[in-house]
């Protein structure tokens, strides 16, 4: 199906299907359903194989009966593993699933195709963190502390002794919003915690190079362990609908190799009371992305969701940077040592330290740690320091529509994808950066440039508060910073409200297409975290526009003293009085 997005002055075409408002979900009459023989208690395998056994019989629609479960394992894999399923619908509403492995997935889809699934409430049965609250702060030099902290009531002192290295993330009240939120940044304990001698629960933990300085008082939550929590891999057309997802203790939701799967009504949020005959109550969030879309071959959908006190960014969809070793045995040929690739895909080259695209190829065959293409963009001595990512893996096609993130650590969509749209969205208290478009081959090795994206009627409010990012709202390049490195991105309908730091970022993009936005109580205080770079409401830097309508204007002015409407680095191409005048005054 093809999706076509009519703008006043732009037809943006993309290939993206959106859901639309859904009806209440209401469980079929009538369906096959799943008992358990044991009350309050799921059998992964159990019921696995019987879902299996319905495939079996031509049974396309099955149910679990409603109620709440303590799951046990399907394997070693994921507590409930749905492999090799095609043209199936299973309903899991109205139920609660308590997971009872900590560092194993809920669910793992794997191998399946126009699979639906109507979700749970999941929980862990422990929680993935420990939660604890600091009670003393001994400066060690620098931003470097020891810190002595007391585990809250129902946490397991397990997280903390069992590994020698953790992450621990503060809570702060946002002085904008009033509320407790994530942030504001990461800091890595490089040592295991030590249990302080007479008192109970009571540990010290150094905190190196810390992003932020810890008070007595601030919350502490420290990882125990690092899992996909629920995982969706080499399938086609998934539908996850109106799964709640309470506490984990990595990404919400890891999605690769599929081809479309759409995140309809799926919720990320803190639980604020125990699971269902539990007694611990559940640290706040997850402690990595939401939704985390890697090597996708169409990108998923997320619709009308909901991410609430993240520790990291709420979506991000992008491909890989792979190294290239060297030239390879045969004529056009390289080897790798990591990367996906198969005949016929498209593959970009890039230098290694400047990042400048080389050129394309297309790949004609493949062999174990080798691929052949139909010509070497680079000399074949160079590729020893050349990269390369597959065009036909990083997620083009996604849609991120009428989605809420709300006070998370991190960023809001991350996209490095093309051919999509990003509409009708709210972001609030996301503290760095909400809309975050362009490649990040430096720090990440995540790629690449973004082609043919629609952004229009977003609402940016309270964001980039740390002002690490450069921007609230951000589209950019990496390394040399091309003047066409992105390109065909329309803009519109933007309202970025309460932002104390740079509100609008465009680099290293060509042919840029902007409409009206609007900037609301820009730099309105003086309480970001970090250096202010670059000083202004919008910065443009190796930009070209090929339309510019509307109006960008900075209602009651930037009510702050140095701070510019707009600063022009670099080239700015397509506009007369070179960008100068794109952001006015209202």
């Amino acid at each position: 199906m093809l999706f076509v997005l009519l703008l006043p002055f732009i037809i943006c075409v993309a290939t993206v299907v959106a859901l639309g408002p859904q009806p209440p979900r209401i469980r079929p009459v009538g369906l096959e359903t799943f008992k358990s023989s044991r009350a309050g208690i799921l059998n992964g395998t159990e019921f696995v194989n019987w879902i299996q056994s319905q495939r079996v019989k031509g049974v396309k629609a099955v149910a679990l009966a409603e109620g709440s479960y303590h799951v046990l394992p399907s394997g070693d894999k994921a507590h409930i593993y749905l492999g090799s399923l095609d043209s199936m619908t299973i309903w899991m509403d109205s139920v609660n699933l308590t997971m009872t492995e900590v560092d194993l997935m809920a669910f793992q889809i794997y191998g399946c195709n126009d699979l639906k699934t109507y979700g749970p409430t999941v929980w862990w049965d422990t929680p993935g963190f420990s939660q604890a609250t600091i009670t003393n702060i001994q400066s060690t030099g620098g931003q470097n502390y020891d810190v002595q902290f007391h585990l809250d009531d129902g946490y397991d002192s397990s997280f903390l002794l069992n590994a020698s290295t953790k992450h621990v993330n503060g809570e702060y009240t946002n002085p904008k919003t009033g509320r407790l939120e994530a942030g504001p940044g990461w800091s890595t304990i490089s040592g295991t915690a030590k249990p302080v001698d007479g008192l109970r629960n009571t540990y010290t933990v150094p905190l190196s190079n810390s992003y932020f300085t810890p008070q007595v008082g601030y919350k502490l939550l420290a990882r125990g362990s690092f899992i996909f929590c629920n995982q969706v891999g080499n399938s086609n057309s998934t539908v996850i609908n109106d799964y709640t997802l309470l506490n984990c203790a990595g990404f919400g939701w890891s999605s690769s190799g599929n081809r479309k799967t759409t995140f309809n009504s799926f919720s990320l949020k803190p639980a604020t009371f125990p699971p269902p005959n539990g007694t611990e109550l559940p640290a706040r969030s997850s402690s990595a992305d939401g939704i985390h879309s890697s090597g996708d071959f169409i990108g998923p959908t997320f619709e009308s969701c909901y991410f609430s006190a993240l520790d990291d960014d709420c979506m991000a969809v992008h491909g890989s940077l792979n190294p290239i070793i060297g030239p390879g045995s045969t004529a056009n040929s390289f080897t790798v040592s990591k990367g996906a690739a198969a005949p016929g895909d498209v593959l970009r080259f890039y230098a290694n330290t400047t990042f400048e695209p080389l050129g394309n190829a297309t790949v004609t065959s493949t062999t174990q740690g080798s691929i052949a293409v139909d010509h070497l963009p680079v000399p074949a001595p160079q590729l020893a320091t050349t990269f390369w990512s597959n065009q036909n893996r990083v997620g083009s096609g996604f849609a991120v529509l009428n989605t809420h993130t709300t006070g998370n650590r991190g960023r809001g969509a991350i996209i490095k994808a093309s051919n999509g749209i990003i509409s009708g969205n709210l972001f609030e208290g996301v503290s760095y950066g909400a809309i975050d478009v362009g490649p990040e081959f430096s720090n990440w090795k995540e790629a690449d440039y973004v082609h043919n994206v629609t952004i229009t009627n977003n609402t940016v409010r309270n964001c980039n508060y740390i002002n690490k990012a450069a921007a609230a709202v951000m589209v950019h390049g990496d390394g040399d910073n091309p003047l066409n490195g992105n390109s065909n991105i329309t803009i519109d309908g933007l309202v970025i409200d309460g932002v104390s730091a740079t509100n609008l970022y465009l680099g290293a993009s060509g042919g840029l297409k902007l409409g009206n936005m609007t900037f609301l109580n820009a730099y309105r205080e003086n309480y970001t975290l970090w250096e202010e770079w670059p000083g202004s409401v919008a910065t443009f830097e190796n930009v070209s526009f090929s339309k510019v309508e509307g109006t960008r204007k900075v209602v009651g002015g930037v009510q702050k003293t140095g701070v510019d409407l707009v600063k022009v680095l670099g080239k700015v191409e397509g506009v007369s009085d070179g960008g100068k005048g794109l952001v006015t005054g209202a």
